[in-house]
């Protein structure tokens, strides 16, 4: 769809994209959640272990940082949103294989391609957000759209909650109906945001890259690197035990599919809730001191985790529900602090590269969540369930020192 020069229709083009933006989140809101409730528990159910789900998880992740950088550069050079319509075609093989997966080989393909459709489908999200908007007003912006997300999250997690479907593959299937309204909906509605200010950025980042690359200037530059280390640091220290808790909480309380989605409810609820508020306290308190807030949340809600536990083998088992929903909210919270600053800092590392140096933020970001799952999940078969929470209680801690320390906002 061409867009015409003068900024009328420039802006009636933004309006228009997010709105399908919005509208979009919604959707995969909805559909995605009940799939992510039960996938963990679904590939513990195939491979009967543990660390084996870990080791899955982790190539999941693998495969969703490795071609960032790539696929980047791609949505800088070409169309994004030709760039972002790669990702349906991906999602369907891979959701196709884990859905007839009866063994290890079959969840292998499925996860390779599933998570490589991720990767299309997160950097041009993320691009068209942060290019359809004000870039004073960009935290509430973002705020907005994960809270639509999160609203589909709701919706997904009730949808769980009734107990209506007996074979959870059904939720897979769902996923996939749905996922292919929004391949409709980026086909014939969105629109690529101000087409001849990308295409010049594509020109002047292509002479750029003949200067100095990317990568070099990224470690040149002090504050993109302390700015990085601490994304990285952050995704490896969360994920120590997020990589497998859904598998973990249904290994070691046994919950059901049911309770997952009771306790996951009150993440979604508190994010919904202040999501927008949070982009718009980014906006306002600045970045560095958003993320130390979002830190701060982050340590108690692991405290409640470690207090279930706790509660849990003294023989007061009444309590554990109530507390890991205690833990989701505070989770909710973190994420509402960290969502808005983290696009915010991470889409604008580059003015004129955006879509690379954000594909290579998150490669070197995914770096944090290589050995995760393995690691979380051997820790909890040969030590304990709670091992993982006591390593990332402690390494929050450490994540507050380093943001007062080192972390500086970016102009």
């Amino acid at each position: 769809m061409n867009i015409l020069g003068n900024s009328e229709e420039i802006n009636k083009v933004q309006k228009r994209n997010l709105w399908a933006l919005f509208i979009i989140g919604l959707i995969y809101g909805f559909a995605s959640r009940p799939f992510f409730l039960v996938y963990q528990p679904f590939l513990l159910e195939i491979t009967g272990s543990i660390f084996i789900t870990g080791i899955l998880v982790t190539l999941g992740g693998i495969v969703m940082f490795l071609p960032k950088p790539w696929v980047g550069r791609l949505s800088d050079k070409f169309s994004r949103k030709k760039v972002w319509l790669l990702e349906a075609p991906l999602f369907f093989i891979g959701m196709i294989f884990i859905f007839f997966a009866e063994n290890i080989m079959f969840l292998v393909i499925g996860t390779i391609f599933f998570h490589l459709s991720a990767v299309f489908g997160g950097i041009s999200y993320n691009m068209f957000i942060s290019l359809s908007g004000d870039k004073a007003k960009k935290g509430i912006l973002f705020g907005l759209m994960f809270f639509s997300i999160f609203i589909g999250n709701i919706g997904g997690e009730i949808f769980v909650l009734l107990g209506i479907i007996k074979d959870i593959r059904v939720y897979f299937l769902i996923y996939m109906i749905f996922d292919a309204s929004n391949y409709l909906i980026i086909t014939f509605v969105i629109a690529n945001p101000k087409s001849e200010h990308n295409k010049n950025s594509a020109i002047k980042a292509e002479n750029s890259a003949k200067r100095q690359s990317m990568w070099r200037e990224i470690y040149k530059s002090p504050k993109k690197r302390a700015v990085l280390i601490f994304f990285l640091l952050d995704a490896f220290i969360y994920s120590i035990s997020s990589s497998i808790i859904n598998a973990g909480l249904r290994t070691q309380y046994g919950l059901t599919y049911e309770e997952l989605a009771l306790i996951a409810i009150w993440l979604s609820i508190t994010t919904m809730i202040f999501q927008i508020p949070g982009g718009h306290l980014a906006d306002k308190i600045g970045k560095k001191r958003s993320l130390i807030l979002s830190e701060s949340f982050g340590l108690a809600s692991y405290f409640c985790y470690i207090l279930a536990f706790i509660v849990w083998s003294l023989g007061f088992q009444f309590y554990l529900i109530p507390l890991l929903s205690v833990a989701n909210i505070l989770n909710g919270l973190t994420a509402s602090m960290f969502i808005p600053s983290a696009q915010m800092i991470l889409t604008d590392l580059d003015e004129t590269r955006r879509a690379e140096s954000y594909g290579i933020s998150d490669f070197l970001i995914g770096l944090g969540f290589i050995p995760t799952g393995i690691i979380g999940g051997y820790l909890t078969e040969e030590i304990n369930y709670i091992f993982p929470f006591i390593l990332s209680f402690i390494g929050i801690i450490f994540l507050i020192w380093y943001l007062r320390k080192y972390f500086d906002e970016l102009k």
